[in-house]
């Protein structure tokens, strides 16, 4: 009686040339393919496996790696997690029999499985699984100077799920311990270590961002592409891939301090780097492609770019409805992605209807995802909900933002209840848009309830990691201040946007950049709140400290602050006339219209700019003078209201004819997700790296 194919002798060959094939075939991006012959290899292995596992059970174990990785890329988390858990049971199976040989691929499986546990969604196990890896790692590392190199894959994987469980603070502390082993491992091998490390300075600077460390993750995000530009340079598109994901990261780096021109070249660099590798291999490049174009976007966004924020939006939401077409399993996430930026750029566009559209289908399409994988795909829909409810709001469509907010907050509910530390923030996040809704729709003892529960969240949160979320705390204190004033508790009100302050000041004072802004309006709604009690000195030293902080804002960014200025100082004229300071308030008044002009006088000129044909046409624009000076047009001065008597008042529409406070309450800034699951970003989580790059 023969051997079936799968057993015999030949079998353990053809595997071997089966698993190469796959590793050609992804390397083009073509995944079916390298996911069927991953498949056929792993079925060999088991058939000679159960006739000899002493001969060919490690093998098998590599052959289940391979089938894992090509599971991962194909976005089949699920299945790709069954096969690394069966991987790691046979490395422990071979690790007691012989431990030396071993222990090594028993710690790389370890690794891999908390890898794909966290895309899963199984956040606890990933956490716990990769402290497991990096132990083993660290016994090994006493007596093999080899198992250094797994010994920094371990700690940046453990860096990254302590970020994604909500432990930023000792995310940080564990992506500087894989720093530090890899930049030992170069000084031995600088040939095969400098590509690894700008690989784990590029994957961990966004969690140095995350609490707090914003110029230490600039400056590491520009070592990896300094890096990343050498390595190019020295061997021509070796590295352009990783160069332009490198790229990506430092735009969002930069933007982070307000690098705004230094974040956009470097985003449209990364977009121009993908595009040309996408069309040498789209099939392997294209959904890179749709990520540089949503980084491009936001970018531009930040420098008031909107229609051409928009036209990359366009474009990514294009390809990647092109892609979730013709493979739906692997790139409706791409697609859901794509139109989530894409619906920001509509709203910066003023175009609300196509926005609630998109946010709309970005839920559709995260229900359907849903209801093939739970586990990995809820919390994205929870987020998406929390963002349709963010634009319904905006829309004034309260009916159905409250529907949108309350179900992701059960399902946020939900998710805590099972992983704590990975939701509790989103959960605190979710009660600010409900508080939002309940407040404009008349229902202030629940909003202020909500608010409350989340503030009770965030000073728990504070408490734990106090860099990355006291400016959330900060945030959901100024609503509560506004929800305690709509409700007749004017000194709690009080109380809280001083405590408002007090955080926002320790912010600014550690990095002005990123939270000056932050802390201009916060000074402007204390001395208002003060002047309405009464405090006139501790109002005109609050107001006067507000206006300078505007003042040396606007002069840096006057398209985005001078608004902000015109009314801090609208709210200084007034106090200074209520402490009978009037020929001080009456310069103040002389300087709100001349920012006010200066306003209208950009308005107008953006207006012109729609219209303009050609460079030529756009910079005659720009180089005109303002009104008054014998342009082509002229920008009407705008008659600002005097303020009479002994009491300030604030700015018309900032309180009803029964004096009740409705100050506009504000959500916290939408935190953006990363491009892959399975957590959100914020402001620049990355993915987890489950391999070392090629």
């Amino acid at each position: 009686m023969s051997l079936s194919p799968h057993v015999s002798p030949e079998g353990a060959a053809r595997a071997g040339r089966l698993l190469e094939l796959s590793e050609r075939l992804a390397g083009s991006g073509r995944r079916g393919e390298a996911l069927d012959a991953a498949r056929k290899a792993s079925e060999i292995l088991r058939g000679l496996a159960r006739v000899n596992p002493d001969l060919h059970l490690a093998d098998l174990a590599h052959a289940l790696t391979v089938l894992a990785i090509r599971l991962r890329e194909a976005r089949r988390i699920r299945e790709g997690v069954g096969i690394s858990r069966e991987t790691t049971q046979i490395r422990r199976r071979l690790t007691q029999q012989d431990y030396d040989a071993h222990a090594p691929g028993l710690a790389e499986s370890l690794r891999r499985l908390a890898v794909d546990l966290s895309a899963a969604g199984e956040l606890r196990d990933a956490l716990a699984t990769a402290q497991e890896s990096v132990d083993l790692y660290r016994s090994l590392s006493r007596e093999a100077s080899a198992t250094y190199t797994g010994l920094a894959r371990a700690l940046t994987t453990l860096a990254c799920c302590l970020g994604e469980s909500g432990r930023p603070s000792d995310a940080f502390i564990t992506a500087q311990q894989a720093i530090s082993v890899r930049r030992r491992l170069v000084q031995f091998a600088p040939d095969t270590q400098v590509r690894r490390l700008a690989a784990a300075l590029s994957s961990l600077a966004p969690r140095l961002r995350t609490v707090g460390y914003v110029e230490e993750a600039l400056d590491q995000a520009r070592e990896a592409v300094s890096l990343y530009r050498g390595l190019d340079e020295d061997e021509p598109g070796s590295c352009t891939g990783d160069l332009a994901g490198a790229l990506e990261v430092l735009a969002a780096c930069g933007a982070a301090v307000g690098r705004r021109d230094e974040a956009l070249d470097a985003a449209e660099e990364a977009a121009a780097l993908f595009r040309g590798l996408a069309r040498r291999a789209p099939a392997l490049y294209s959904p890179e492609v749709i990520s540089s174009l949503g980084t491009l976007a936001r970018r531009m966004s930040d420098v008031g770019r909107h229609h051409e924020a928009l036209a990359m939006t366009q474009e990514a939401v294009g390809i990647a409805r092109a892609l979730a077409h013709s493979a739906p399993d692997t790139h409706l996430p791409d697609l859901a992605d794509a139109l989530k930026t894409h619906a920001a750029c509509l709203r910066d566009a003023d175009r609300l209807d196509l926005a609630l559209a998109a946010a709309r289908e970005v839920v559709s399409i995260r229900r359907t995802l849903v209801r093939s994988s739970p586990t990995t795909y809820t919390p994205a829909l929870a987020e998406s909900l929390y963002i349709l409810a963010v634009a319904l709001y905006s829309a004034k469509q309260l009916p159905e933002s409250f529907t949108a907010a309350r179900e992701a907050i059960d399902i946020y509910r939900r998710l805590v209840r099972a992983n704590p530390a990975s939701y509790t923030a989103d959960l605190a996040r979710a009660l600010n848009i409900l508080t939002l809704n309940l407040n404009r729709g008349g229902r202030m003892n629940e909003a202020l309830a909500a608010v409350q529960e989340a503030v009770t969240i965030y000073r728990s949160l504070a408490q734990i990691d106090p860099a990355a979320y006291k400016p959330d705390l900060a945030a959901c204190l100024h609503n509560v201040a506004t929800c305690l004033g709509d409700t007749g508790h004017r000194s709690a009100a009080l109380a809280a946007i001083r405590e408002t302050t007090t955080i926002r000041r320790e912010l600014a004072e550690r990095d002005p950049a990123t939270h000056a802004p932050a802390l201009a309006p916060c000074l402007h709604r204390l001395a208002k709140r003060l002047a309405e009690a009464g405090h006139r000195g501790e109002a005109l030293e609050t107001a006067r400290e507000a206006v300078d902080l505007y003042r040396s804002l606007a002069r840096k960014r006057p398209e985005t602050f001078n608004q902000g200025l015109a009314d801090t100082l609208g709210t200084y004229a007034s106090i200074l006339q209520w402490s009978g300071k009037e020929a001080e308030a009456a310069r103040i008044r002389q300087e709100i219209k001349d920012v006010t002009l200066q306003m209208e006088d950009r308005g107008l000129r953006r207006e012109l700019l729609r219209g303009a044909a050609g460079p030529a046409a756009r910079a005659q624009v720009w180089n005109a003078k303002p009104s008054g000076s014998g342009t082509a047009f002229s920008i009407q001065n705008v008659l600002l209201p005097q303020t009479t008597g002994a009491r300030p008042q604030s700015s018309a529409g900032q309180r009803s004819s029964r004096g009740k406070s409705t100050f506009p309450i504000r959500a916290s800034p939408l935190r953006r997700p990363p491009r892959a699951v399975p957590l959100p970003e914020p402001a620049g989580t990355t993915r987890i790296r489950a391999d070392e790059p090629r």
